[in-house]
């Protein structure tokens, strides 16, 4: 995905991700200045290329394969 960020416009690509109830897409600069104002407000930063992992619901705690 080539995301760009949602204040700057089109020339700026995005390097985060912000969830609430819809989605914003901000380059670094963007998300520096806004991190604290937007995470008060119950937005959550995702670094763009990062794939996490997250326990899905229905499955057991995960066993040592050693």
């Amino acid at each position: 995905m080539n995301e760009t960020c949602d204040r700057c416009g089109p020339a700026i690509g995005a390097a985060y991700r912000v969830d609430r109830v819809g989605e914003l897409y901000l380059c670094g600069c963007c998300a520096s200045q806004h991190w604290r104002a937007l995470s008060a407000q119950g937005w959550t930063f995702w670094p763009l290329g990062v794939h996490a992992l997250a326990p899905q619901a229905g499955y057991g705690p995960v066993e040592d394969a050693a």
